[in-house]
């Protein structure tokens, strides 16, 4: 187990407890009472908490010599009954010490292995990318980390590739899933920058691994081509983008099937032009407007709502505002991640 002792202070400690309690019992059973010899169950515990089942055993001999000298030496009724209840209690002791043990190991292993999930499916630092100012920001919901998670990548001919998902369901399996699609979407945009072609060969491949309406997910894809500053996005089954600085949706005409849900699946996409400084887009996950406080929702309107004095802001402080507008509104804990990432043309990069 990790912590901040040294194995020398842990073992200082056992030591320590072991001789206090039999110092304890020695002067009380001079007085005419014993009660505290069960006190030795503290030093076999945290022997057996810190170094395992082996070394809490041995603490138990231990202990049990010195009580059987102490009682040598100050004789008590019951001599084979007082030690045979010591024995069961220092059983019971170590039992109980080395499962919570083993439960606080593999809690500990899984949360390593789910700091590292978030880390990869949200990363803190961003790729340079060429012509375009992008701001990201991710809030865990209150299982830790779910399904949401971002890929930003310079694609085909200097093109940016954006995409956001969202995995259905939450915690570990959910955030396993989505390690398993960013990586497919990562592939994907390395070889082609149309976001309508990236999201069904990503619907390709969930289907593909188990099966339709087994791992259903909500991804949009953006590409950004500063050359002429036009955006072209596609969503599946997403939240649309919200356009800056109007914060008005950008809502596409036809189907916005999830992802995984069935094969052969068509979507439509479309394209405008980011001419204005001002002009970008802000995309998010639907933990974002489905935040509430004192039972209320926050919705889209409470989004923009609470977005909009923000919407002239540099792409990275949008991001950061933006998340924190929205959990300062929310009520704790979040029952879903937030995740918001933000694009805006930047001539001079």
């Amino acid at each position: 187990m990790s912590g901040g002792q040294s194995t020398i202070a842990r073992a200082a400690w056992v030591f320590v407890a072991t001789l206090v309690v039999l110092i304890l019992w020695v002067v009380l059973q001079a007085h005419g009472g014993g009660g505290v010899a069960f006190f030795y169950t503290v030093p076999v515990g945290l022997a057996t908490w810190w170094f395992g089942t082996r070394w809490g055993a041995a603490s138990a001999g231990v202990c049990l010599v010195l009580y059987v000298i102490s009682l040598i030496a100050e004789p008590v009724p019951g001599p084979v009954l007082a030690v045979a209840l010591r024995v069961v209690a220092f059983a019971i002791v170590i039992a109980l010490a080395s499962l919570l043990r083993e439960r606080l190991i593999v809690l500990e292993h899984s949360v390593d292995e789910l700091d590292a999930i978030r880390a990869a499916l949200t990363p803190s630092a961003l790729p340079r990318l060429h012509g375009v100012d992008a701001g990201a920001a991710f809030s865990p919901s209150e299982y830790g980390v779910s399904g949401d998670f971002y890929l930003l990548t310079n694609g085909p001919d200097n093109s940016t590739i954006a995409v956001v998902g969202d995995v259905v369901g939450h915690g570990p399996k959910a955030a396993r899933l989505a390690t398993f699609v960013r990586a497919r979407f990562a592939a994907f945009a390395a070889n082609t920058s149309d976001p309508a072609e990236i999201l069904t060969l990503a619907n390709s491949a969930l289907v593909e691994r188990h099966g339709p309406e087994e791992e259903i997910v909500s991804a949009i894809c953006l590409r950004f081509q500063p050359a002429d500053s036009t955006l072209c996005w596609s969503v599946a089954g997403h939240p649309p983008p919200l356009r800056l600085p109007e914060m008005a949706e950008m809502r596409l005409s036809g189907e916005t099937l999830l992802l995984g849900v069935r094969e052969g699946l068509e979507l439509d996409s479309a394209e405008v032009r980011l001419g204005s400084p001002d002009d970008g887009v802000l995309v998010y996950t639907d933990g974002a407007t489905d935040v509430r406080k004192d039972h209320a929702l926050l919705g889209l309107d409470g989004l923009t709502g609470l977005l909009s004095p923000l919407a002239k802001l540099a792409a990275p402080a949008l991001a950061r505002e933006a998340q924190r507008a929205v959990l300062d509104w929310a009520d704790k804990p979040i029952g879903d991640d937030v995740c918001l990432l933000v694009l805006r043309p930047n001539p001079s990069s």
